[in-house]
């Protein structure tokens, strides 16, 4: 009886690792996973050129930026935002790089210029991104895509708004490319801090381009199954 219970603790455990890999995977391409907040890169004109600007974003430089979003309740498992390197000459070969640092705020609102909540609510640090060229900005700087799945989910609350800030601190020059808002933000304008992921913050007159992912339904379902068959051979090796 004892040998079974092992290997049925053991089969319960290899469950829980196919989920976990499943619903947050360490590394990988392009993330093909539903999108719960986009705010993806625009070109208004239809013109091949990419709106807006690349702002610094690196706290062993000038700072951090942020921006905001509410929340549907779904947790987040990964990030998609676009980028580049400031002060490059030629675009760089798609890859991965790194190191990348997200951190999650709640949000004073204050409309339309709140801005992040210190401290942090979590900090994910030496993240490692896909870096994908997509193409120029209305400034001739090189933009790119970047996906990156987050260590541990990011849970929330639904109808709250929350800040991300994203900062590359490699001391590279690289910035958080801007996107099109036709003179209105989307909810509220970005947020600027000198410090390292914490204030003061002051709002900037941008928004940035991101998207915010969720796992697909089947893998919540599956998790939500292997949970309750877990806590049900707990209980019967308790009994």
């Amino acid at each position: 009886m004892k040998v079974s219970r092992i290997k049925t603790s053991r089969g319960w455990l290899l469950v829980l690792g196919l989920i976990v890999s499943m619903v947050c995977p360490v590394l990988a391409d392009y993330i093909d996973l539903p999108v719960k907040w986009s705010q993806p890169i625009t070109d208004v004109n239809s013109d091949g050129i990419i709106d807006g600007v690349l702002v610094s974003s690196d706290h062993t430089v000038v700072g951090v930026k942020a921006d905001d979003f509410t929340s549907d309740g779904r947790p987040i498992v990964a990030v998609r935002w676009w980028g580049g390197y400031i002060s490059d000459l030629v675009p760089r070969p798609n890859g991965y790089t790194g190191p990348f640092d997200i951190s999650f705020h709640l949000s004073a609102a204050a409309h339309p210029n709140s801005v992040p909540v210190d401290p942090y609510l979590v900090l994910y640090e030496n993240l490692t991104a896909q870096e994908v060229f997509v193409g120029t900005n209305q400034f001739g700087m090189f933009v790119y895509r970047y996906d990156a799945y987050l260590p541990t989910p990011f849970h929330e609350t639904a109808g709250v708004e929350y800040f991300i800030d994203i900062d590359k601190p490699t001391n590279e020059t690289w910035g958080w490319q801007t996107i099109d808002i036709s003179l209105s933000p989307i909810q509220d304008w970005a947020a600027n801090t000198g410090g390292n992921h914490v204030g003061p913050w002051g709002h900037i007159p941008d928004d940035l381009a991101f998207e915010l992912l969720v796992p697909e339904p089947s893998a919540l379902m599956l998790a939500g199954l292997g949970l309750v068959g877990l806590l049900t051979l707990i209980r019967r090796k308790r009994a």
